[in-house]
């Protein structure tokens, strides 16, 4: 489906359909020439992670053969085009979770050092959001690491999965990265709306 046909979907279906047939669902533009590598990069990160391989996807441009961000849409997947990956489970997400929360308890009655409470502040939003992005989580300038060493930890190993995909003769060059969410409805429920603001956007561009 090129860039016109899917305006054309999406003009006419709902969001929450479009995702789940054209995003999580459906063959993927990046490996058209090579579908075996889907398999190969999902049983690769199940194998570092602890989650299983049918509960990774890729979304984005890898997944369409262009841009699915608001503020970028329909831009061609390319050469330096990132893969995004989604990967949903729910233990994995809880546990960052945990170790944010036996962070945070002990100290919730002190006034905190501004970057203590910043990082803070942005996992909240993450669990508001209900997805996590481990490539960038940042732990410099924390206090009181060692209460952080296994949220550390995770996200290493996290890291270290997508790094490894070098390996593959497939991938390299690629810049693969993932975003970890609780459930598939967290997910969905994200690019719906990004799904939406586009979907008005056409909308406020067709002749009265």
């Amino acid at each position: 489906m090129d860039a016109e046909e899917f305006k054309a979907l999406l003009l006419s279906t709902d969001v929450r359909d479009v995702v789940q047939q054209q995003v999580f669902d459906g063959p993927i533009y990046a490996f058209r020439r090579r579908p075996a590598d889907f398999n190969i990069l999902r049983l690769h990160l199940a194998s570092h992670l602890p989650v299983e391989a049918n509960r990774i996807v890729i979304v984005g441009s890898a997944k369409t053969g262009f841009s699915l961000d608001p503020g970028s849409f329909p831009r061609p997947f390319g050469v330096g085009s990132d893969v995004d990956v989604v990967v949903v489970d729910e233990a994995l997400f809880d546990a960052y979770w945990g170790i944010c929360l036996r962070y945070y308890y002990p100290r919730r009655t002190v006034r905190l050092p501004k970057p203590d409470y910043d990082w803070l502040q942005q996992r909240k939003k993450d669990v508001f959001w209900g997805r996590f992005e481990p490539h960038y989580m940042r732990y410099e300038g924390l206090s009181f690491l060692e209460v952080l060493r296994p949220l550390r930890d995770l996200s290493t190993a996290w890291f270290n999965a997508f790094r490894s995909l070098s390996t593959y003769w497939q991938f390299r060059g690629m810049d693969v990265k993932g975003r970890l969410y609780r459930t598939w409805d967290h997910a969905l429920a994200y690019h719906a709306d990004g799904l939406r603001q586009i979907k008005e956007s056409l909308q406020n561009e067709e002749p009265a």
